[in-house]
């Protein structure tokens, strides 16, 4: 950090023990530190309670942190035991100016949404599991694209039969 003149460390993932170390070391320096956190995490597996609390000593003096949703920000808040006011919430967006879809091949006698994701439990299939039968049932012109694969494809193959 010192030969680079780093000023800013900026953290990515919970699981990454290169960011991890590099949050430890840069708040010792007193340099300014930003963790980014894109997952959701449990609170009662073996690896979720090890993790959270790694994750505690980790930001315990953290300048900012930032959150993909308001989901994730509220488990990140929770885990890490974080003041709300210093994490922010910048969701992923797709960049309109590179993928516009052709409005003439729109469909209006249904309503498509699309998904695409790892289908990991972080990613919130779980959730999505649940809410599917949901939506089915209460707006019948719902249509479903679901792209990725995971752990947790079984689960959506099952919810969808």
């Amino acid at each position: 950090f010192v030969r680079e003149q780093i000023t800013i460390i900026h953290g990515h993932s919970a699981f990454s023990t290169l960011s991890q170390e590099a949050i430890l070391h840069g708040r010792s320096m007193g340099l300014r530190v930003v963790f980014t956190d894109h997952s959701l995490f449990g609170f009662a597996s073996a690896s979720s309670i090890v993790t959270n609390k790694f994750l505690q000593l980790c930001l315990a003096d953290i300048n900012h942190a930032i959150c993909v949703s308001y989901t994730s920000k509220e488990n990140t808040v929770l885990r890490a035991e974080l003041v709300p006011s210093i994490v922010s919430v910048i969701p992923n967006a797709v960049d309109t100016s590179m993928f516009t879809p052709d409005p003439s091949a729109r469909r209006t006698d249904r309503v498509t949404i699309v998904v695409v994701s790892r289908l990991v439990y972080r990613k919130g299939i779980d959730l999505l599991a649940a809410i599917l039968p949901i939506i089915c049932q209460q707006h019948l012109d719902v249509y479903w694209i679901i792209g990725g694969d995971g752990p947790k494809r079984v689960i959506l193959e099952e919810v969808c039969e």
